[in-house]
């Protein structure tokens, strides 16, 4: 381990139980770990302004040992505003993987403390992945979890003023038999109604993940008491979700119970699962949410809302799919409007995405391997860049064979059997290309390059939907690297 001159002591502390001094608490050190005993011991003893770098090791946590039987790796220290306690990988282009023992077993990272900085971390393999419990004023950023057996991010027992941002979470509801509990990201308490304790883990906000595939719960479930939740420009994927058939059933991209909730600049595609019903469901004790600014894709025939309880502002809220259905059933129009709240508005933040996300939000990273990761790697990087290095950019192979325009902010089916070159009226780039699997011919999935002839940018197409912002030109060749002739694209 390798540690300041100054944090000598607190090393023995952390390598073997002792009293710590007072002053330890003024002391703000850098820590470097490389074990899940080290890394233990670190939350355990955080002071104000630390910061635990994980290099390249095992940290496969013991609940046994890490100061909580409820978890695997745990801390109950704050920080500060102006000192937050930061863990992160010490080489963001190497994420170090924080596991636990079971999709059956207790919290993976076990948080009650104020003012931290989670980051550049990867999480799976236990019952819940990163749990908030009276934790307030934390960050938890570019961060992926996955194989989980209940829901990926909780914040709850008056846990506020808290920020996810540029997740990427999929793969959750692992426990058999119990995939109605496989939420994204939960805000709040079950059974919080107002019969009971009202749970105000408020103003928490979440924002540039990509959440899904096979999230098999809501991606989003707000729950009553809870207040002033932020949602926004985030990329919800539908696919793998349980439906009516699990228990509890689970069929809209985001449940709102509470109030002043803000849903804006959100893209939910269903993926073409027809256990998604409906886009957002407001339940019990739900009083208020601005929802604008969101793009849906779901079946043409279903509502965009389920409405039980009032009050939702929808302004500019545009469906990807044709569908005009706005309510589950006319009575409900009762309970929408299109006038925001102003009072409960707040700035919207920016957010790059989760950054192994190369092609942009909602895609998936080029290695998508979501094996269990080894825990005796303890390889270190060959350099300190703290930096992702950028794919290589496949050159440009060949001419067009053919053109075919495609107009803006249309859905257009293409075949490139003999036109094997798509345009656009306008340049890409500060613009969006979405590409899916064909709809029309379904006899095989496109996978390859989309490429501007001028060879400044490709990119990989190599999921059923993609979305690129990192394109520019007019004029693009199609490259499937698989034989097959088909794909679906549209540039806004």
């Amino acid at each position: 381990m390798n540690l300041h001159t100054k944090s000598t002591f607190k090393l023995s502390c952390l390598l073997s139980a002792c009293i710590l001094p007072f002053s330890h608490f003024a002391w703000a050190d850098t820590l470097e770990v490389n074990n899940a005993t080290q890394l233990q011991n670190a939350l355990k003893n955080a002071a104000p302004g630390d910061e635990i770098l994980l290099l390249g090791g095992s940290y496969l946590g013991d609940k046994a040992t890490s100061g909580s039987t409820k978890a695997h790796f745990f801390s109950s220290k704050s920080g500060t505003a102006s000192n937050p306690i930061t863990v992160r990988s010490k080489y963001k282009s190497q994420k170090q993987t924080i596991k636990g023992s079971s999709v059956d077993s207790g919290y993976l990272f076990y948080l009650t403390g104020d003012h931290w900085v989670i980051k550049d971390l990867k999480f799976t393999k236990a019952q819940k992945g990163i749990m908030l419990e009276g934790a307030n004023n934390n960050t938890i950023d570019n961060v992926e979890l996955w194989n989980i057996g209940a829901e990926a991010v909780h914040m709850r027992y008056y846990s506020s003023n808290n920020i996810l941002s540029n997740c990427y979470i999929h793969d959750t509801g692992k426990r058999t038999g119990q995939e109605g509990f496989g939420e994204g990201v939960y805000i709040g308490t079950h059974d919080g109604h107002t019969a009971e304790k009202l749970d105000k883990s408020d103003n928490n906000r979440i924002g540039g993940c990509s959440i899904g595939p096979n999230v098999t719960a809501e991606a989003f479930d707000i729950k009553a008491g809870v207040k002033g939740t932020i949602i926004e420009s985030n990329y919800i994927n539908g696919s793998g979700i349980i439906g009516t058939s699990g228990s509890p059933a689970a069929d809209s991209f985001i449940d709102l119970k509470g109030t002043d909730n803000i849903i804006r600049n959100n893209r939910m595609d269903w993926n073409n699962d027809s256990n998604i019903d409906h886009a957002i469901f407001t339940y019990q004790e739900h009083r208020s949410s601005n929802i604008y600014d969101n793009e849906f894709t779901l079946s043409s025939s279903s509502p965009t809302y389920k409405l039980l309880e009032e009050t939702v502002h929808d302004a500019n809220n545009v469906r990807l799919d044709g569908g005009t259905k706005i309510v589950q059933a006319d009575y409900q129009l009762r309970k929408i409007d299109d006038a925001m709240d102003s009072s409960i508005e707040k700035p919207a933040y920016t957010y790059p995405c989760y950054d192994e996300l190369t092609n942009g939000c909602g895609t998936v990273p080029n290695d998508t391997d979501t094996s269990e990761p080894d825990d005796t790697d303890t390889t270190e990087p060959d350099d300190g860049d703290d930096t992702t290095e950028s794919p290589t950019t496949p050159p440009i192979t060949g001419n067009c064979a053919g053109t075919e325009t495609v107009n803006w902010n249309s859905k257009t089916e293409i075949s490139i059997a003999n036109t094997n070159c798509i345009s656009f009226p306008n340049d890409l780039a500060n613009e969006t290309l979405q590409a899916w699997d064909s709809d029309a011919n379904s006899s095989c999935n496109f996978r390859g390059l989309i490429e501007s002839t001028d060879g400044a940018v490709s990119v990989s197409v190599t999921a059923n939907y993609h979305s690129f912002s990192n394109l520019s030109g007019k004029t693009f060749k199609l490259i499937p690297s698989n034989n097959c002739q088909y794909i679906k694209v549209r540039a806004y």
